[in-house]
């Protein structure tokens, strides 16, 4: 008499699928972006100015006025300088930590080293036009007014998360989640430069805003942490991590 062994039921197994969002969560894009914000704080503390006035300016009283013209102008470029170079340290360093949160759960390293280039450039570009755009309303208006602050700010974060999104977006090796990281990040630039000027004129109404880069270290602190605290809030609001779990049925025991 053969004795038929009973059927072994197959062990449970659990398939997980790679992630169809992003890995990155908002609180951790905070995070992130507000310690890029605090390294970016101590270099601008330890460094500025890196660019000065040329020893050859002592523009006297009485002298005439092509040459007070010549050390505005001067001075607006070396204003260029530092808010590119400083904005460009913030994108760099913000797309790479980013990039560098959504590499390790996807088991990538090219992605941070394409994200800093990506990132500083959106951040140079950044802090040149929002120069630009506080010059030219200095030039023709005059005094200043909360409008032209938003201008700047705007014309400032848009390019930065743009820079910051395209360098994230690297990182999902998706063609769905990279357009949704550079869509994200411009908005998200536009929403942190309209609110760091809100803010600093209800908090810091005394501050001064002729140049982009604030001369306050308390106020340098607080637009650096609002364009990178901001950005690495939004941009993982645009993808989820998604995962599906399938758990095979188990036949009736003989």
């Amino acid at each position: 008499m053969n004795d038929s062994s009973p059927t072994q039921p197959s062990s449970p197994t659990q398939q997980i699928a790679p992630p169809s969002g992003f890995a990155l969560c908002p609180r951790q894009g905070l995070l992130l972006g507000l310690l890029s914000a605090a390294i970016v704080f101590a270099i601008v503390q330890a460094t500025y100015p890196i660019f000065r006035m040329s020893e050859k300016v002592n523009v006297a009283m009485g002298r005439p006025t092509a040459e007070f013209l010549a050390v505005i102008r001067q001075n607006d470029r070396n204003e260029q300088k530092h808010a590119a170079l400083y904005l460009g340290c913030l994108g760099a360093l913000t797309a790479g930590a980013l990039s560098l949160r959504e590499s390790l759960a996807r088991r990538t390293w090219l992605a941070p080293i394409l994200a800093l280039p990506l990132g500083a450039l959106g951040g140079a570009v950044g802090g040149w036009l929002g120069c630009l755009v506080l010059e030219h309303a200095r030039d023709t208006i005059g005094q200043l007014e909360l409008k032209h602050l938003v201008e700047a700010q705007l014309a400032a974060g848009l390019p930065l998360g743009l820079g910051i999104g395209l360098g994230f977006g690297v990182a999902t090796r998706s063609l769905a989640n990279f357009a949704k990281s550079a869509a994200t990040g411009l908005a998200a630039g536009a929403v942190a430069g309209t609110a760091y000027a809100v803010i600093v004129s209800i908090l810091l109404p005394t501050s001064g805003t002729d140049a982009l880069l604030p001369v306050e270290a308390s106020t340098r602190l607080l637009w650096l942490c609002t364009l990178a605290g901001l950005i690495g809030l939004i941009i993982p609001v645009a993808g989820k991590q998604k995962t599906t779990t399938t758990v095979p049925l188990t036949g009736p025991a003989t």
